[in-house]
């Protein structure tokens, strides 16, 4: 992968300008006839390594759909270096059977992958689903005698082993997710002709020949995968969580027509209504949608207030095949520990000597052994991601003699820009009292300095300490309101962070992970590299429930993660002191899932032993330094061996 090359200015964006970033970044896809378009494969400069034919020949375990072929990518320039727009087309012999001829140098072993695609009318090619073995496949070297036909089967790398396939990223496409996630989705006229405990929803794309796929996920554990309508919609009771999964050219996005439809149980057609593209107002928003009457078309039968998030591709640079993280947590790696914000939580009584979310707690967690820290990303106004916790901060003007809390002032971090940040006054207010710390600028310690670049972190974190790196975004409350306003495009804010962790953090353990199930969704959909964790607090006596349906329990977050292929979840340590806590934990091993176990209730020896003796993947706690397990001897990433296998993460 080339390095990331910054193509914008650093301020939010609309979600149109964003749009237009990524239409005008691509290059045109070229056409195939056929795979010996690609012949010209690089000539050997030694008369002993001559090309060869070399014939590739892969069965599926199932159909492809009518639309669908098969590609074929690899290290050599005739299997197009690892590219989309350079694959190879496989040309289809049988119903399950695909073939193609390449010339290739045969003297040296070469690496490859296949691909499931469909292409659309501009020629651009759409990754639907693609092998992720952690080490691609691996064609033997051959004399021109002894260069015999491959033969494979999709998904499968090794003899008796389970299929490795998962969706593609986003390139020339964009989604656009319809969400039934939340408690008072409709208001109805008349409950007598229509009742949304008994409807069936179907949503269709009004031209058909525009290239789109209509999905959806109702999430249920087990059952959650993303999948093809049923021909008289979804059934939705109140309560049920349903998401219509829209993947669509990038190039016609805004032009594209939609009918929802809405059915009795006895399949017939109730009412619709009508929406477009063009009623997206950003990356985000809430659809006024009127459910008009089938038989009396005047006739509004309901209200139907209907959230989406529009998700782009990733915009600086293009991703390709050669690797992936994405899905990579071994069954043999232990229980890990992690660091919350670092060495723990410092605006609070009895802290520790490192302020969290710096470089220095970040640091005195792993001198105690942390395998991996957590830290929290915001976005300021000119577009630069720093480490602090909170949307915003408390503060006061230069000079001001400060002595009760409400002389302070509380801004948020996005209206910022970070020179000014760094300028101004820190306060907390612990136990009624205010109390002041260095600004960013008045520490002369570097790496004791208050909102550090998340660039910083990564260049000066070492490499066996892997990284949480959690996107904050505000959430919406069950009763109302919000955590935070936030103004800057969720698009924009994804890739600015995807830009430095992709450029300066590869070669590390690193998991991204959000308490927004939308941002979850961009970051698993705009790149291939890094695995992602659903954040939830679940059933908190703590805070709040927010109004996401999906952040309320734990087997909804495990089902979402299912939905759209997460790594698994990070859920709050309540959830499982109780009896059935080995239980749930189970039930999200079953889905091949990581759970990463947060809170304070995380915090003491005993509780980290108690989590680890259940099943988490991992436990995030405070203070490493008091309540790491004293048998512990090194970080477990702290091994030349374990960081071999990062090596390959980012091709930069």
């Amino acid at each position: 992968m080339s390095v990331p090359m910054l193509l914008t200015p650093l301020e939010p964006q609309t979600a149109e300008d964003h749009m237009q970033n990524c239409a005008s970044h691509v290059e045109a896809a070229p056409r195939y006839n056929n795979a010996n378009e690609l012949l010209d494969a690089t000539s050997s400069s030694s008369s002993s390594c001559k090309p060869a034919l070399r014939e590739f020949q892969v069965r599926l375990l199932t159909p492809l759909a009518a639309e669908e072929q098969l590609g074929l990518t690899g290290d050599a320039k005739a299997l197009g270096e690892w590219q989309l727009s350079r694959s190879v087309p496989l040309e289809r012999v049988a119903e399950l059977t695909w073939r193609t001829t390449v010339r290739l140098q045969s003297c040296r072993q070469l690496e490859y992958r296949y691909f499931i695609y469909v292409e659309d009318a501009a020629g651009y090619k759409q990754i639907r689903r693609w092998e992720t073995h952690f080490k691609p496949r691996q064609l033997p070297a051959c004399s021109d005698q002894q260069c015999s036909r491959q033969s494979d089967v999709f998904g499968v790398a090794q003899v008796d082993a389970a299929p490795q396939v998962h969706r593609g990223w986003l390139n020339h496409e964009a989604i656009v997710q319809l969400k039934f996630n939340g408690e008072k989705m409709f208001q109805v006229h008349d409950i007598e002709t229509f009742d949304p405990q008994h409807v069936q929803l179907k949503l269709l794309a009004l031209d058909p020949t525009a290239g789109l796929t209509v999905e959806y996920s109702k999430q249920s554990y087990g059952q959650s995968q993303l999948q093809l309508q049923p021909a008289h919609g979804v059934p939705y009771t109140k309560g049920d969580i349903v998401i219509f999964h829209i993947t669509l050219p990038l190039e016609r996005m805004m032009l594209q027509q939609f009918r929802l439809e809405c059915y009795n149980h006895a399949q017939e057609l109730l009412g619709s209504a009508s929406l477009s593209s063009a009623q997206l107002q950003g990356s985000e928003g809430l659809l006024q949608l009127h459910i008009k009457s089938a038989q009396q078309p005047e006739e509004t039968l309901a209200r139907l207030r209907l959230p989406y998030v529009l998700v782009l591709p990733y915009e600086y640079s293009p991703l390709d095949f050669k690797t992936t993280y994405a899905h990579y947590w071994p069954r043999s790696w232990p229980n890990l520990d992690v660091g919350h914000r670092g060495n723990g939580k410092s605006y609070i009584a009895e802290a520790p000597l490192e302020r969290e979310n710096t470089v220095a707690s970040f640091l005195s967690a792993h001198a105690h052994h942390a395998d991996m820290i957590e830290l929290d990303v915001h976005l300021t106004a000119d577009g630069i991601p720093v480490i602090y916790h909170d949307f915003g901060l408390r503060t006061a003007p230069p000079g001001k003699l400060i002595e009760k809390p409400d002389q302070l002032e509380y801004v948020l971090i996005k209206d910022i820009n970070y020179e000014l940040l760094k300028r101004l006054r820190i306060f907390s207010v612990i136990n009624g009292q205010v109390q002041e710390y260095p600004a960013h600028n008045a520490e002369p310690r570097s790496e004791h300095r208050i909102f550090p670049r998340l660039v910083e972190v990564l260049q000066q974190l070492p490499k066996s300490l892997g990284i949480d790196v959690e996107i904050k975004w505000p959430q919406r409350r069950q009763g109302g309101g919000s955590e935070a306003e936030q103004t800057i495009d969720k698009n924009f804010f994804a890739d600015r962070v995807l830009q430095e962790v992709i450029q300066h953090g590869c070669g590390r353990p690193l998991i991204f992970s959000s308490f927004d199930a939308d941002m979850c969704t961009m970051l698993r959909f705009k790149q291939n590299i890094f695995p992602v964790m659903f954040l939830t607090q679940g059933e908190t006596k703590k805070w709040q429930a927010f109004s996401d349906l999906r952040t309320r329990n734990f087997v909804a977050a495990v089902n979402n993660a299912q939905a759209f292929e997460l790594a698994g979840t990070a859920p709050h340590a309540e959830d499982f002191l109780g009896e059935n806590g080995a239980a749930l934990l189970q039930q999200a091993r079953e889905l091949g899932q990581i759970a990463v176990i947060w809170g304070d209730d995380c915090n003491s020896r005993e509780r980290v032993q108690y989590f680890t003796a259940i099943g988490a993947t991992a436990t995030c706690y405070d203070r490493s330094d008091l309540y790491m397990p004293q048998t512990k001897q090194r970080a477990f990433f702290n091994s030349s061996l374990l960081l071999a296998e990062f090596e390959a993460q980012c091709r930069i």
